[in-house]
């Protein structure tokens, strides 16, 4: 009877999820000789805006400027004061600089936010220029809710303040599109992947897994990067990529293998963009084919999706006897 090896690709979506930064509690009130509105820490003046960001290839001050129309439209709604905003993205003494970077690493108590900025609430606070961070990996609309949140913190808002969906501690953030798995050339963070084989594979079989590991560490005839290598574990938890037999095949059919990939989705567009685990499962098989369909899968893992893509040895049509040779020399 022959075996098979359908394609069963199991895709485990991890949303990214953002927190919009906690910030520091405010300064005590301090309104002697203060003649403007009350509620306005800023007093009545037009407040200026300026941006900075080290990826100069995108262009950032439309979607400053969106979330600034937010405020300017609610301020009385929601702050209790107007709202006039001057866009000058090269101020070089602004009352608000909005700046991008790749990594906030501190925010208050928190650590690794989507975004930051101080909660003002006193002029004593407004001497110098107000600094709201966010990141610069975001989607448009993601960046949009970063900053109008944080200018909610720099107009005098906390956590929890109407609008109290805009200004909660918590939402979901998408970042931009990035590559994905199958496209990258190497699907993994580490060119190292971790290799557990269950204890009810036999020696035979062993023997045929080494094989099909030690191919791919030689570069799998071009087809995958040079610097790939593995190393055995003995736990599943540590594991990249998990090799077992199993005495009920779930690639329905009696005799056969399956491979599954799993990993994350970090940009929300549905496919992979890095991979966390391959699972590899065979049944029925002589031991002088595993490593055969061990190969065929571990190609999976490394992003070839298409049967042209992959070595001639390793392709559906190799033969019954082929797949039992030393086809890995």
């Amino acid at each position: 009877m022959a075996e098979t090896i359908p394609v069963v690709v199991v895709l485990a979506v991890v949303l990214s999820a953002g927190c919009a930064g906690l910030t520091e509690r405010p300064l005590p009130d301090d309104l002697a000789g203060y003649a403007g509105d009350p509620d306005n820490p800023y007093g009545d003046r037009n407040l200026t805006v300026a941006v900075t960001a080290n990826d100069s290839t995108r262009a950032f001050d439309p979607l400053v400027a969106e979330a600034v129309d937010y405020w300017e439209t609610h301020d009385e709604r929601y702050l209790n004061y107007s709202v006039n905003v001057t866009l000058a993205a090269n101020a070089s003494d602004p009352d608000i600089r909005v700046s991008f970077t790749p990594r906030i690493a501190h925010c208050g108590q928190v650590t690794n936010a989507a975004g930051c900025a101080p909660e003002i609430t006193a002029p004593s606070q407004t001497g110098d220029t107000v600094e709201v961070r966010a990141l610069d990996n975001l989607s448009a609309n993601s960046t949009v809710r970063v900053l109008e949140h944080e200018f909610g913190h720099a107009l005098g808002l906390g956590h929890g303040d109407p609008p109290q969906e805009l200004m909660a501690t918590h939402t979901t953030l998408t970042s931009l599109p990035k590559p994905n798995a199958s496209t990258r050339a190497l699907a993994w963070n580490d060119s190292t992947l971790t290799v557990f084989v269950t204890d009810d594979a036999s020696a035979a079989e062993r023997e045929g897994i080494d094989h099909a590991l030690d191919y791919y560490d030689r570069g799998a005839d071009g087809t995958v990067p040079e610097n790939v290598s593995f190393r055995m574990v003995s736990s599943f938890a540590n594991a990249d990529v998990v090799i077992r037999p199993t005495e009920r095949s779930p690639c329905a059919s009696e005799r056969g293998s399956c491979g599954s990939v799993f990993g994350r989705d970090s940009d929300g567009d549905g496919a992979l963009e890095t991979y966390t685990r391959l699972e590899i499962t065979y049944t029925g098989l002589d031991a002088d084919a595993v490593g055969w369909h061990v190969a065929r899968w571990l190609g999976l893992g490394f992003g070839i999706e298409n049967e042209s893509a992959y070595p001639p040895v390793l392709r559906e049509s190799t033969g019954y006897d082929e797949r039992r040779s030393d086809w890995w020399q």
